[in-house]
């Protein structure tokens, strides 16, 4: 199966699969009044039932304002009525932006491709940016990324933030849109660099995406740094999956994000323990491993299986980097000496820099981070998933 799907990844030419998606922006706040303007290309702004509908342009100024259940629209200054739904629609579906600006709360302004649809819910006001999908792997490359990087690594991570959004598509669907702007899905802010790497490495993997064996999106999941090793999926989250599993990772070592350490009272960690876990810390030999607790190579529990205390928990609550730490008893104070940075399962973000430095190309840097996975057109998973 494996030799034939990249057979035909290659032999046949890539199909134009525009699809569009509803991104919920701006959603760490509770939104209750914002600004909007465009750039110099024509819009239009329609409301439910064509109760409105009118040209916008460059020249133009909208405000609106969560109201009662309602969205109070103002243009130019001039109260135009209040509306359960709106569409700013982008005329040409090229170039076309809209700028947002919230004055309440008060937040820098962002740009964003293509449609803006606006609703009252939860008391504030709801926007979601419905976009073509390439151009939002775009934003979120920029977003999550940055510049600077490679173009092959950029293509690593388009093919998986192509990857996620197509598997996490439904997410949010009862808020009125598939995926949020923020950390909970992929980080997305918008139109931000137009960075010609970044754009040419979206082009050259338009429409890639990486499935199992049985045509499903894979989870591809991704973080900083491993500390020199991944993650098995289930010893973080809980179902297993053969091509999420634990790999030693040389390419890591010596990143940004390789190592950390953090200093923690040993009263407090002690009583954590106890509260917590109800852990035996008058027992002399479970004190000591609570104590000196070591990692060679990743664990799943503090300590060991007997005491069930996830990793991933403590991590959590003390604000960890990662799992992968061991402690150092010094007295009043403990150090927690870490390697790597993020939940560890999948593609090591600094790796797979490293990697592409060695000489690696994209797709061996997917190859090594993903086990036995497929990569594939998008539009050629609907063949092959057909009934």
């Amino acid at each position: 199966m494996k030799n034939l799907l990249f057979s035909i990844l290659f032999v046949i030419p890539f199909l134009s699969y525009s699809i569009d998606f509803k991104i919920g922006i701006l959603r760490n706040v509770k939104l209750k009044k914002v600004s909007i303007s465009v750039n110099d290309v024509s819009f239009s702004l329609s409301s439910a039932n064509n109760i409105l509908s009118r040209r916008i342009s460059s020249e133009n100024q909208l405000m609106v304002e969560y109201s009662s259940g309602k969205i109070s629209l103002s243009i130019d200054e001039k109260f135009i009525g209040r509306f359960d739904t709106l569409k700013l629609s982008n005329l040409t579906k090229d170039t076309c932006i809209f700028n947002i600006k919230s004055n309440i709360p008060n937040l820098k302004t962002r740009s964003y491709y293509d449609d803006l649809i606006i609703f009252p819910q939860s008391n504030a006001i709801t926007l979601v940016n419905l976009i073509d999908f390439e151009k939002y792997i775009i934003g979120v490359l920029e977003s999550e990324v940055g510049v600077g990087q490679s173009e092959d690594f950029y293509k690593v991570h388009a093919i998986i933030s192509r990857t996620y959004a197509l598997q996490n598509k439904y997410k949010f669907i009862h808020q009125g849109f598939y995926l949020t702007d923020l950390v909970n899905c992929q980080v997305y802010k918008g139109k931000m660099y137009e960075n010609s790497t970044i754009i040419n490495a979206i082009r050259k993997t338009e429409s890639l995406i990486l499935v199992d064996e049985n045509m499903d999106y894979i989870t591809a999941s991704y973080f900083s740094n491993s500390g020199g090793q991944t993650n098995n999926v289930e010893d973080v989250w809980s179902k297993p999956l053969p091509y999420l599993r634990s790999i030693h990772d040389p390419y890591s070592k010596g990143g940004l994000n390789y190592f950390w350490e953090k200093r923690i009272p040993k009263s407090k960690w002690l009583n954590y323990l106890k509260s917590n876990f109800q852990y035996p810390v008058n027992d002399s030999k479970a004190l000591k491993a609570a104590l000196n607790f070591k990692q060679d190579i990743r664990h799943k529990y503090l300590v060991d299986w007997v005491y069930q205390i996830p990793l991933t928990k403590v991590r959590k609550d003390w604000k960890l980097k990662s799992t992968y730490f061991s402690i150092y008893d010094n007295g009043e104070y403990l150090s927690f000496k870490g390697k790597g940075f993020g939940h560890g399962v999948g593609l090591s973000q600094e790796g797979a820099m490293r990697m592409i430095e060695l000489g690696f190309d994209f797709l061996e840097v997917l190859r090594f981070y993903y086990t036995d996975v497929h990569l594939i057109n998008m539009k050629l998973r609907d063949f092959y998933t057909v009934d």
